[in-house]
């Protein structure tokens, strides 16, 4: 039979071999983003006018194409922002469906119905059948980064009408 300091060690050792191959805190881990203020500043313009994106869910308009929230979904080492489907809304938690597949987490695939705390929701939008976007900050600093050729392009594809 073994003696209990061997065991002891054997433990011991597999802690360290732990510890030793643990990703480090010292960096940002890889698809993490940067801090980014504009993107913060569109975060925060999103959560301070969600009550429009609220009005809409309890009274949708017949010109409305796409009711969304953006969500962050986080996964070990990356994080996806995906546009989501809300159906409802209690106590500061969003249900929605999902619109695409993530692959940050298993499970996410579209159709399927997901609870997202509202800290989680990075942006929301609200697109009419003319292409008029409303909400939708984090898509207009997207926008105003491209080049005239880009945005062209961006406009041509999507049919939205940027303001």
């Amino acid at each position: 039979m073994y003696r209990p300091l061997q065991w002891k060690a054997l433990i011991i050792l597999g802690l360290l071999l732990t510890v030793s191959c643990a990703p480090s805190t010292s960096a940002p881990a890889a698809g993490t983003p940067d801090p980014d203020p504009e993107h913060t500043a569109a975060v925060n313009k999103a959560h301070e006018t969600m009550d429009t994106l609220f009005k809409a869910l309890l009274a949708p308009q017949p010109s409305y194409t796409f009711v969304g929230v953006r969500v962050r979904f986080t996964g070990v080492e990356r994080y996806e922002d995906m546009w989501t489907e809300p159906v409802d809304y209690y106590n500061g938690v969003f249900t929605v469906e999902m619109v695409e597949g993530v692959t940050v987490e298993h499970g996410l695939h579209p159709g399927r119905f997901v609870q997202v705390p509202v800290q989680d929701v990075l942006d929301w939008m609200i697109l009419e059948e003319d292409g008029t976007v409303l909400g939708g900050y984090t898509i207009r600093l997207a926008y105003e980064r491209m080049t005239p050729e880009e945005k062209e392009e961006f406009l041509r594809v999507t049919g939205y009408v940027m303001e």
